[in-house]
């Protein structure tokens, strides 16, 4: 389920298009009642791109698009989120009467020879990104909301110790963690898979400190993790837990190398499965068996998104990444075979 805000346009943009990003953002608060998060930050970016411009103009016409979807450094999956709004913003000012010149966004805009390779932290780097979580201390005059910086230390660790998913924590209810039994039930997990997942001890007394200091706050909000704020609810949301990411990297000596390079917040959970793997194989030896675990724990559809981990563990598991691209491109070729059939009767 998308991560949504409610909020209207106005005042949100400063370029030559800030009128009809507003309409814009005012009409999708309008017709659904709010807006997906995802929306705003596009949007906002697009509207920085655009007055910078040396000849801004206010049409949303092929060079326009394309030239900032060419001056933005992201991986795959950011630029087609960024070509959906476009695409969505086009198709709304299309209905307007008197705007013409629109360039509508092709659906898939593949960008060249880029493949992101995952950040793995070493285990110090984990300690010391929890360490800097730990003793962070605002340098703005603004005090932050109340009870956030004690939402972030526990979410940090909760990322790297559950391998959870940045939108499965941001809307974990209170009724979903039992810190006293150690035990989290993700009911809004993606693809729509709940699970349970269970703490280690030093997750516990994590979330047990995180409990102690919240109740100081005297909250009352559904959200485990709740900020204090009235804005939704008092739900920490992703773009907020990246922000505080960002500096707990810098303050931790972790040097993040840019927007679609990385440390990535979902590196936390790419973390927790290698190191997990390397655990569970020392332990068992059976790294067949110990995937097939993890994939449940992980929430993954099949295992073949679990495999993917196995390509940074590889030094470990020679000849073992192998035989499981022969197992999985086995399996593969079955339901191929059954829906080629299916295509024949």
């Amino acid at each position: 389920m998308s991560d949504r805000i409610y909020t209207c346009g106005s005042g949100l943009f400063s370029s030559c298009l800030a009128d009809t990003m507003s309409a814009f953002v005012e009409y999708k608060v309008n017709v659904g009642g709010c807006v997906p998060e995802s929306f705003l930050p596009v949007l906002k970016r697009f509207d920085r791109y655009l007055t910078g411009l040396p000849e801004p103009n206010a049409r949303l016409d092929a060079d326009t698009v394309l030239g900032f979807m060419e001056s933005q450094d992201v991986k795959n999956s950011t630029a087609a989120r960024q070509a959906s709004v476009l695409r969505s913003l086009g198709q709304y000012m299309s209905s307007v009467p008197g705007i013409s010149d629109i360039y509508m966004v092709p659906r898939l805009i593949k960008r060249k020879g880029k493949t992101f390779v995952p950040y793995v932290f070493s285990r110090d780097e984990i300690y010391a990104l929890l360490d800097a979580a730990e003793h962070y201390q605002p340098k703005c005059r603004n005090k932050p909301t109340v009870n956030i910086l004690n939402c972030m230390r526990c979410i940090m660790a909760l990322l790297y110790c559950t391998g959870m998913r940045v939108s499965e924590a941001s809307f974990l209810s209170v009724s979903d963690v039992d810190a006293e039994q150690g035990v989290i039930h993700i009911n809004r997990a993606k693809n729509g898979n709940r699970r349970i997942v269970t703490m280690s001890c030093s997750l516990k007394a994590a979330c047990s400190r995180y409990l102690d200091e919240s109740k100081r706050h005297k909250l009352s909000g559904i959200y485990f993790f709740d900020s204090g704020s009235r804005a939704n609810g008092g739900r920490v949301t992703r773009s907020c837990i990246y922000s505080y990411y960002r500096r707990f990297l810098s303050l931790a000596g972790i040097i993040h190398k840019g927007t679609g390079f990385g440390p990535r917040l979902h590196d936390l959970r790419v973390t927790f499965a290698v190191h997990s793997l390397r655990q569970l194989t020392e332990k068992n030896g059976d790294v067949n068996a110990c995937l097939y675990y993890l994939s449940a724990y992980m929430g993954h559809k099949s295992l073949v998104e679990t495999q993917g981990y196995l390509w940074l563990t590889s030094e470990l598991f020679e000849g073992t990444c192998t035989r499981m691209e022969e197992y999985t491109s086995f399996i593969t070729s079955i339901f191929d075979g059954k829906a080629g059939e299916a295509e024949d009767e």
